[in-house]
């Protein structure tokens, strides 16, 4: 992402945004393919080298917090830096300095009184190594950053480029966000799980309010809810950002405090065009769920498997069963797949199946887990373990069981 030191914001009223570039301008699109060509062209060179290429690329020019901020963007997802030494440096040094103590002091031209060169000193320990002079030299600091090589640069279109500028820019606006209000809505289902997962892999705190026919209000709070500004979770909310690009319907006010004191909002929505870096989740989470859905669909049995389509709000947080499944008659069902072994996670797993209360869940429980039926004693539904594969037969029986009570139910 970018640094602080490379924002440009503009203010209206109460509102910060920040200042974005055309991603269609000619000028703009030269500068990303200049850019592109300078990476290109430093690969096998090294950091220091680069750096100064763009620096003299740079030059006076007067938009040269965009070079610099394109610039990082290419050194930070585009290319991969390597430290090239036959032995680790640390080593080396320490080696070379035991020998320039030993024969204190040494010098560049030697005499009667100083007959020890720098020179000699690399040698000799380039015969211990078995190498050349000039490679231990390189060595002593080949681990400094500036030192290593750019030994692969994946190189991007122009225009990837500059939309992942636009999208840093406003995740650079977060770093001293102090709360963050989102409204999600007219999403599809797997959207909003995406989104849900994405929450809680960064760590967010939140409060979850609405459901999948209205849609959802998200307040994740910032640093200052745990006291003082903290930059760490700024950067969370920051990564966090490009997820949220996913959704197809969404709105986001941002609480930024000012390095003066005060306090500024900062608005985006789906209007703002941004485009997401992030790859949208696949179809399946694991092998498991594909290889069921796949056989499922195979037999005619009058139910239609979905994916992820029943949202379950527990308040606090939601609750997505994997697959969701509709007769032709109307009835409805739900399948949740516990295969996964954390004891945190089991843990969390059957608190929620217990909190959702659903009577037509049917829950199947890899036998691998060390969990038996009697940790499942006070789930509603029907539960029961598989080995290997979930066999879709044993799957339709419940469903057929779970439907029916939940129709007696109502």
């Amino acid at each position: 992402m970018l640094t602080s030191d490379l924002l440009q914001t503009r203010n209206e009223g109460p509102y910060l945004y920040p200042r974005y570039i055309k991603t269609d301008a000619r000028r703009f699109l030269t500068m990303a393919e200049e850019l592109i060509a300078i990476h290109n062209e430093h690969q096998g060179k090294t950091r220091r080298e680069l750096t100064d290429a763009l620096t003299q690329y740079e030059d006076d020019s007067t938009d040269y917090r965009i070079q610099r901020g394109l610039a990082k963007l290419l050194s930070d997802d585009r290319c991969e830096f390597t430290e090239r030494s036959i032995a680790p440096s640390a080593d080396i040094r320490r080696r070379l300095f035991t020998l320039a103590r030993e024969n204190h002091p040494v010098v560049l031209h030697p005499d009667l009184i100083h007959p020890v060169t720098k020179d000699e000193l690399l040698h000799e320990v380039a015969r211990e190594y078995k190498t050349e002079s000039e490679q231990i030299a390189w060595a002593l600091y080949a681990d400094l950053s500036e030192n290593h090589i750019l030994t692969r640069f994946d190189p991007p279109t122009p225009d990837w480029l500059l939309q992942r500028y636009n999208v840093a820019l406003a995740q650079a606006m977060l770093y001293r966000c102090i709360g963050m209000k989102l409204s999600v809505f007219r999403n599809i289902p797997s959207r909003y799980k995406q989104l849900f997962k994405f929450i809680k892999f960064y760590q967010l705190m939140h409060a979850i309010q609405g459901d999948l026919d209205s849609g959802y209000e998200i307040l994740l709070d910032g640093p200052v809810s745990m006291f003082r500004l903290s930059q760490k979770y700024g950067l969370q909310l920051a990564v966090f950002l490009p997820a949220l690009l996913l959704c197809t319907r969404w709105k986001m006010e941002a609480e930024i405090a000012m390095p003066d004191g005060n306090r500024r909002f900062f608005p985006l929505d789906e209007s703002a065009g941004l485009i997401s870096h992030y790859r949208d989740s696949t179809m399946y989470d694991s092998l498991l769920e594909r290889t069921f859905a796949e056989r499922f669909v195979e037999i005619d049995s009058g139910w239609e498997i979905e994916r992820e389509v029943a949202i379950i709000n527990l308040k606090e947080t939601v609750f997505i069963p994997d697959f969701a499944f509709r007769h032709t008659d109307g009835r409805t069902a739900l399948l949740e797949i516990v295969g996964f072994w954390r004891p945190d996670y089991l843990e969390k797993k059957i608190r929620k199946l217990k909190q959702s209360g659903r009577e037509d869940m049917v829950v199947a429980v890899s036998a691998s887990l060390n969990v038996g039926e009697e940790d499942f004693k006070d789930v509603p539904g029907s539960v029961f373990f598989f080995k290997n594969r979930i066999n879709p037969q044993e799957v339709i029986t419940r469903l057929e069981q779970v439907a029916r009570d939940a129709t007696l139910e109502t």
